[in-house]
């Protein structure tokens, strides 16, 4: 919308446990995009807050002995203690549990029985207490009264018109074909409802902790069906002078037929602390049925403006397996955030794994990234330049070259490409984009030998055109960087001795040059590199668990040098006696390898291993890692975007010290060259090769 303001949210957390990896990602990626939003100007705001009227909440609250209100208030403070450490710059906290909240949703939902789209009848099936939802029927396990989380419910219960809404949303997802991204998340829920949709509970009567509805105070709201509508809570929307404004055809004469046309600026009678509609909601993959399939329809049923934007992202796995609180896998924030600090953490996040699709967690994969990435090529960027700078020109910059070289160039273009990227939510993208342009300033560097000077005093006028320019390039790396690391990127800030803090900073300032003549101050190191070793020592143990158990079950196996060389060695004769069977072999056998499609979604160099190349591709289910010998025959940029066929069940290896989830099939004629096989026609992501 064009009005200057841009609103986003969080999902509602469920607060039965305190933040993990997965909900600091989601926390972090409305961050950036608020940070960016900012950056170009506008009035940015972030709502967040807390999802608590839930059975599950009110069973560990009775466990505990309290009231579930008070022990809500004994976990919210980790969510804001979370966001301080992970640098959150602003935001409102909604709790479902405070009166503005129940007012709002109690006047909404009458307005919807008062229509008739609200109805009573009797509900009954499994209960999942933990997800706070009923299950399908092809959802209910064996044996279903043996599961601690499951409950068989059988109550009166108000029932939302949701069948009634079926054309309406299919015209609404065909006219609005970026509302739910990335494209695949959407094409779920677009067949989820032609197949069909059923109307809703909304009420319960098996508990009290909940917001009463107003017209029958013998039920409480279902959760999902209010917490919802945290999100206009938290927005500053008039609900009642809002009502005025809808006519008795349930038109209202602010809003634009159809509704999802509506803007801000069409709502005069709002006050100007609002912010509704949202521009974006940020949630994973669990949820967007909720989000994209209900909230609209319950809004369509009001007559509300609708929602612009909704983005899906994958989980994190921690080592290949999905976390959970019974495996005792799941990553504390803390705990990484005390490894690489935030900023470091911020980054991983954002670069690992494009939103939308899943990521592999582990600290190995964190360390490297952070010591590559922010140590190695930006901290080392910044340290030779300004310390350069300081030997050979006494801390000034030298006068502005006429015309512009390779590093002027690449700069020009990574300021649209980054900017393009962020604002098309490719935070990966955007990173990538902007690390382009810090390796190029340290080949730069390498390139023109600045530090010949003092030998060759005549190319003073040619190394002071270097050193400009790659000032003016660190300035715009650490503008474009500072969404993702904004601590970081304050301190690359104040190196450079520029006055104000990087969050003051607009978009116009990537065009604004560093003047020639000012003085930048000392340098400093930003990001340190981590050794495993000494910060295992340091911090007690900080290592990665993964890799403990890794050791652990090696120590238990392996046994002596002697005897595993033995075993590799038979393993190695078994492998080849199993890999080239005698004879043919039988369609079972060919059966048990599990071909799959996937689209290439980056590729970089192994760190260990010049003829490797570490491959990401994702199967159609999760994104996943490969480590192919196939440097000698393909470049980097080449693959990126293919569709490959793979072995998608192939135990999980380390290959020099990087993991490998599968293997890619490539084939190589009589001179030894070798192509990697694609389908040759269009197959989507996935697609089983039988």
């Amino acid at each position: 919308m064009s009005d200057g303001k841009f609103y986003i949210t969080t999902p509602i957390y469920y607060v039965n446990f305190k933040p993990h990896i997965g909900t600091g990602y989601t926390t972090i990626l409305t961050d950036v995009a608020c940070r960016f939003q900012r950056m170009c100007g506008k009035q940015a705001l972030l709502t967040t807050g807390s999802d608590e009227h839930s059975q599950n909440i009110a069973d560990l609250a009775a466990e505990a002995g309290v009231a579930p209100r008070a022990y809500c208030d004994g976990i919210i403070p980790k969510f804001r203690d979370c966001w301080e450490l992970l640098e959150i710059q602003s935001y409102n906290f909604e709790r479902t549990s405070d009166e503005k909240h129940h007012n709002l949703v109690q006047r909404f939902w009458q307005r919807l029985y008062d229509k008739g789209d609200v109805y009573k009848g009797e509900y009954s099936g499994w209960y999942h207490t933990s997800d706070n939802r009923y299950l399908d029927p092809s959802e209910v396990p064996e044996n279903p009264e043996s599961h601690p989380r499951l409950k068989f419910l059988r109550e009166d219960s108000y029932f939302f018109r949701l069948s009634a809404f079926e054309d309406w949303l299919l015209a609404f997802h065909e006219a609005n074909p970026t509302f739910v991204i990335p494209d695949f998340r959407r094409n779920e829920m677009l067949a989820r409802i032609k197949s069909g949709l059923k109307d809703i509970s909304i009420s319960r009567t098996s508990t009290d902790w909940g917001i009463p509805l107003p017209w029958d105070e013998g039920h409480v709201f279902y959760v999902w069906i209010e917490a919802l509508l945290t999100y206009m809570t938290g927005s500053g929307f008039d609900l009642a002078a809002y009502e005025k404004t809808i006519g008795a055809d349930g038109v209202s004469s602010e809003a634009r037929e159809p509704l999802w046309q509506t803007e801000r600026s069409d709502l005069a009678t709002q006050p100007e602390t609002n912010f509704w509609p949202m521009d974006l909601m940020v949630m994973a993959k669990d949820i967007p049925w909720f989000h994209a399939v209900i909230f609209p329809a319950m809004l369509k049923s009001f007559g509300a403006p609708l929602p612009k934007q909704m983005l899906v992202h994958g989980y994190w796995q921690f080592d290949g397996e999905k976390m959970s609180k019974s495996l005792g896998n799941v990553v504390d924030p803390y705990d990484a955030a005390k490894i690489v600090g935030a900023d470091g953490l911020r980054y991983f996040l954002m670069r690992e794994v494009p939103a939308g699709r899943d990521g592999n967690f582990n600290f190995e994969s964190l360390i490297k990234r952070y010591n590559f990435d922010l140590a190695n090529d930006l901290g080392n960027l910044v340290h030779r330049t300004v310390s350069l700078l300081h030997q050979l020109f006494e801390a000034k910059v030298p006068p502005a070259p006429a015309g512009d070289d390779e590093l002027d160039t690449q700069r020009k273009k990574t300021i649209d490409a980054a900017l393009a990227a962020y604002e098309e939510l490719r935070y990966s993208d955007a990173l990538q984009e902007i690390w382009s342009l810090v390796r190029l300033g340290n080949q730069y560097i390498d390139q023109h030998k600045p530090w010949e000077l003092k030998k060759k005093p005549e190319r003073r006028d040619e190394i002071g055109a270097v050193f400009n320019r790659l000032l003016q390039a660190i300035k715009t790396v650490v503008l474009l960087a500072s969404p993702v690391i904004p601590g970081a990127a304050q301190r690359f800030w104040q190196i450079l001795g520029l006055t104000g803090t990087i969050e003051d900073q607009r978009e116009a300032a990537l065009c604004e040059p560093i003047a020639a003549g000012h003085v930048v101050a000392e340098s400093e190191p930003v990001f340190v590199r981590v050794d495993k070793k000494v910060l295992a020592a340091a911090s007690g143990g900080a290592k990665d668990p993964g890799a403990a158990q890794a050791k652990d079950k090696a120590k238990a196996n392996d046994g002596n040098k002697k005897d595993k060389a033995k075993d590799k060695a038979k393993a190695k004769d078994k492998v080849s006696a199993e890999a080239a069977p005698d004879g043919p072999i039988s369609i079972d056998d060919f059966a048990k390898v599990q071909l799959r499609v996937a689209e290439i979604l980056s590729v970089e160099p192994h760190p260990n291993a010049d003829k490797l190349l570490k491959i990401k591709v994702h199967d159609g289910e999760r994104e996943r890692q490969i480590i192919a010998g196939i440097a000698a025959w393909y470049q980097p940029d080449e693959l990126v975007g293919k569709r490959i066929v793979i072995v998608a069940n192939l135990k999980p290896a380390k290959l020099r010290g990087e993991l490998s989830e599968g293997m890619l099939l490539a084939a190589d004629d009589s001179d030894g060259k070798l192509g990697v096989l694609t389908p040759d026609r269009e197959v989507a992501v996935g697609a089983r090769v039988k």
